[in-house]
């Protein structure tokens, strides 16, 4: 007996235009970046189970273009990760280089974009915090449909990268293009990614910044994430420690556990996670104030 087998139909644009012309006409397309994510719901890891249509993304020189100025770092939605990290501790913002070269292997992360990294749908990812602590802003490009015109046209829309956990976050037929991160000056950064007990399906994940002047804690930022279920984030923490003198006396490190409590409320039942994250602030903490 023969089974009946449709070939996946792939398309292969060269600009943003024909990629979002494309996907008027073909309402059911999925955008192909570096393929990560569709590869992780294949039966089998050597061929990869492609959708019935695909909008290849690999020939579209914008994307993969980067630049730097004196405010900010843009960065295409197609540069890989690897590609990214090549550029530097130094050229990359605080706490980023170490939080690409803890993403998988390198093999994954020549493969794995920066565009296809933010549009999962199904978790939030690891880069998504740091991220979210240094201002990044989405571009974002979709047709839209304007009076006195027959065809649609391009449109462009930035955003706070926050913004993507909200519901419904990217509609269909939108393609994340560019991504802008202020280039701040930091005098520490750090992300760490702790898996509790090996089991990878668990882990949790810290990212903290901080600007010194003088002994003085002028601005700090600290999230956590599973890396599934949101940002945790204390904005009005922060704002209150801004101006301490450092080192941090024992009452303000104790006050900072008692945000922390707050703050990771979500993972009541998550007693390593809640008692590690408290930890892991203080060892930011103290490190700043040494």
């Amino acid at each position: 007996m023969f089974h009946k087998y449709a070939s996946p139909r792939v398309f292969f644009p060269r600009t943003i235009n024909e990629v979002l012309e494309m996907t008027e006409t073909e309402s059911d397309a999925v955008f192909w970046a570096g393929g990560t994510s569709l590869s992780r719901f294949s039966e089998h890891k050597a061929v990869i189970n492609l959708p019935k249509v695909v909008i290849s993304l690999g020939l579209v020189e914008e994307l993969v273009k980067a630049s730097r100025s004196e405010h900010s770092l843009d960065i295409g939605a197609m540069m890989t990760l690897d590609r990214l990290a090549s550029l530097g501790r130094s050229t990359l913002p605080a706490g980023l280089y170490e939080a690409i070269t803890r993403i998988g292997n390198r093999p994954l992360r020549c493969r794995a974009t920066i565009g296809g990294h933010l549009a999962l749908q199904d978790r939030l990812g690891d880069l998504r915090p740091l991220l979210q602590l240094l201002e990044t802003k989405i571009e974002i490009r979709y047709l839209r449909e304007r009076r006195g015109r027959r065809k649609p046209v391009s449109t462009i829309r930035k955003f706070p990268i926050a913004l993507l956990e909200e519901n419904p976050g990217l509609s269909k037929g939108e393609l994340i293009t560019r991504i802008s991160i202020p280039t701040e000056n930091w005098n520490i950064g750090v992300y760490k990614k702790i898996v509790p007990a090996a089991d990878t399906d668990r882990k949790l994940i810290f990212t903290a910044l901080a600007r010194i002047e003088k002994d003085v804690l002028t601005e700090w930022r600290m999230a956590f994430s599973d890396g599934r279920t949101g940002v945790l984030r204390d904005r009005e923490l922060e704002v209150d420690m801004a101006g301490r003198p450092l080192p941090l006396n024992h009452r303000e490190l104790e006050s900072i556990d008692e945000a922390i409590d707050v703050m990771t409320a979500p993972w009541e039942k998550r007693t390593y996670e809640r008692e590690t994250a408290k930890s892991l602030a203080r060892g930011f903490l103290n490190h700043a104030g040494g």
